[in-house]
């Protein structure tokens, strides 16, 4: 971009020793040097125009970290006589000439650095001398200034401010450092998103609890805790980092405790395989506090994924589980044949056939034996609904009756089916003959003869 800033040398002056404290707060906050430097750079400005009552102009200072000392210019922006609105007498600014210096050096100063820009609008603007100088007076101080330019004319520097000078550079002070460490808290937590950290519970206001994770708080809202899970003051645990939102007001950091997320993270911390990234972790489904199921694939041969998960005794996997309070994980090696896939996704039941039904719908028909059917469907269908949101499909569990050509719906069973296998097993298999109908009519009732 062109710059369209032009400088002028003023007298140095010196102010309080701040050069040796930015190095100190720069490293407690972990702000970058420079931006401290232009933090305490608009904390000067602000004091001057407060101390010289200059409310409207723009003034910018210099703040040089080796000497201490400060340079200040007051910005002016170029204008043409006809662009301005002249209906109401404004006052034109006399400037002392005796500024003037023909062997000033000219220095940029980029145009997004000022905090009142020039609003573009479709009516005329009054002009406004505290920021604005003509083309013809502009002339004065640089000869090759343009309209729309931006000139920098040097002003007087105070040796001290008064006390509420002083008193609003603090603030611009405190305000600007909170802004930029929120700055530097949003740009390090958004890299982390989808991580899995360890933090302590700071507080807990009704539903909400507040985790410490270091640098920042995070909010872990209700609708992302694990229903049965307490949590107390200075409890440690892991989170998993969903998002991170700039303008909260509250907590930026969003972190959790049902997302599957949280169950691959752990399993990258607790195994070396997956965190090296010869184990890959192709999905993970659970129902937070009960039960998950995650499957996963190696990508090295000779390499077991679901023993490098599981651990020497189960150790890795069991360090999960206490993490996740007693939740309990299924390891399923995945398969690209998704009849495979299928028979381990409902581990532990043994499987007898599966049915891919052909078309768009990913359905599947599993058949197993009668006291298989309890195991495959799982406690109030937990273990056949995770199984089907981690293969994709629909599956419906039917018996398989024995040594039949043709299985039988379960849902048809009747209860007797498993002593008539058993009998056609044994040969012993009797057509039931249907009840013979008594010849005896039933004798009719007094009220009936009556109406006879």
């Amino acid at each position: 971009m062109e710059d369209k800033t032009f400088y002028s040398d003023s007298q140095t002056g010196h102010l309080s020793e701040w050069g040796a404290a930015i190095a100190q707060i720069c490293d407690e906050k972990g702000i970058p040097q420079d931006a401290m430097v232009a933090v305490l750079e608009s904390a000067l400005s602000a004091a001057y125009k407060k101390e010289n009552n200059r409310k409207g102009h723009i003034v910018r200072a210099d703040f040089q970290e080796k000497t201490g000392g400060a340079k200040f210019w007051e910005i002016y922006h170029v204008v043409k006589r006809d662009d301005r609105d002249w209906s109401k007498e404004v006052p034109v600014k006399e400037f002392d000439k005796k500024i003037i210096d023909k062997t000033r050096k000219v220095k940029k100063w980029e145009e997004e650095a000022f905090e009142e820009r020039e609003q573009k609008e479709e009516k005329l603007l009054y002009f406004r001398p505290e920021r604005e100088m003509l083309l013809s007076d502009a002339k004065k101080f640089l000869a090759k200034i343009k309209e729309n330019d931006y000139l920098a004319i040097p002003v007087e520097t105070p040796e001290d401010f008064g006390r509420i000078a002083a008193q609003t550079a603090k603030q611009v002070v405190l305000q600007k450092i909170k802004e930029i460490e929120k700055g530097v808290i949003y740009e390090e937590y958004y890299n982390k998103i989808g991580e899995v950290l360890a933090g302590t519970v700071q507080r807990i206001e009704g539903v909400q609890v507040y985790v410490d994770l270091g640098k920042t708080i995070a909010l872990l809202p209700r609708k992302e805790q694990v229903i049965g899970e307490r949590y107390e003051q200075g409890q440690r645990l892991k989170v998993y980092v969903m998002k991170v939102e700039f303008e909260s007001k509250t907590s930026m950091v969003i972190v959790s405790r049902s997302h599957p997320g949280l169950v691959e993270g752990l399993f990258r911390l607790e195994v070396p395989e997956i965190f090296s990234g010869s184990v890959d972790v192709v999905k993970v489904v659970r129902e937070p506090g009960q039960r998950a199921k995650i499957a996963v694939m190696s990508k090295e041969e000779g390499v077991d994924p679901v023993g490098s998960c599981i651990g020497q005794r189960g150790t890795r996997v069991q360090a999960v589980t206490d993490e996740l309070r007693g939740e309990r994980v299924d390891i399923i090696e995945y398969s690209e044949e998704p009849v495979i896939f299928l028979e381990r996704a409902l581990s532990p039941a043994k499987i007898k056939r599966i049915d891919i039904q052909k078309g768009e719908m990913k359905r599947a028909k599993v058949y197993v034996d009668r006291d298989q059917q309890s195991i495959a469907i799982g406690r109030g269908g937990q273990n056949v609904r995770l199984a089907s949101r981690l293969t994709g499909f629909e599956i419906d569990i039917e018996m398989w009756e024995g040594d039949a050509e043709q299985p039988r719906d379960s849902k048809k069973d009747d209860g007797k089916g498993k002593e008539e296998i058993e009998k056609k097993k044994e040969g012993k298999v009797k057509k039931s003959k249907p009840a013979a109908k008594s010849k005896k009519e039933p004798k009719k009732s007094a009220k009936k003869k009556k109406k006879e």
